[in-house]
């Protein structure tokens, strides 16, 4: 399987329509790619970007560490308690890596990672990162800080 094939849309429902795209956002929306149109936040296919196959493996090795670990918050199981620990330590390998993709990323195009929160703790009102205050003015999610890649 090529690079491209791993992060390809399943149905054009879940393709991004917009004639150009301005900027991406890294999240796991419980689909198989974690590449979103900052616009419509629909999927976009890393081939239509011309990211190259390394960009492309960066990303999927990435998404299937950060995807397994939501999933694991998601079961409200056993593993609930250790999965949001990872997600939400900004020193973790998971968000290391999520961040250096989209800064990799961000040589085609802005590009954001969406890191993890959850709601019952409240909205974030600084990065998580850096502790610099988020901008609130964002077409999704919380805020965005203005020296990190990520919107909350």
């Amino acid at each position: 399987m090529d690079a491209y094939q791993k992060l390809r849309p399943w149905t054009q429902l879940e393709r991004c329509p917009c004639d150009a795209v301005q900027s991406l956002l890294l999240v796991d929306l419980l689909t198989d790619n974690p590449i979103h149109c900052g616009a419509c936040r629909r999927e976009l296919d890393p081939e239509r970007l011309a990211f190259t196959e390394t960009e492309t493996e960066a990303v999927a090795r990435w998404f299937s560490v950060a995807s397994a670990l939501y999933r694991l918050w998601l079961d409200s199981g056993a593993y609930e308690a250790f999965a949001k620990t990872q997600l939400l330590d900004p020193k973790g390998r998971v968000n290391v890596d999520g961040i250096e993709v989209a800064r990799l990323l961000s040589a085609h195009l802005p590009t954001r990672l969406w890191f993890f929160h959850d709601t019952d703790d409240g909205e974030p009102a600084n990065c998580p990162v850096c502790g610099e205050v988020l901008d609130t003015n964002v077409k999704w999610g919380t805020g965005q800080c203005p020296r990190c890649p990520i919107l909350v």
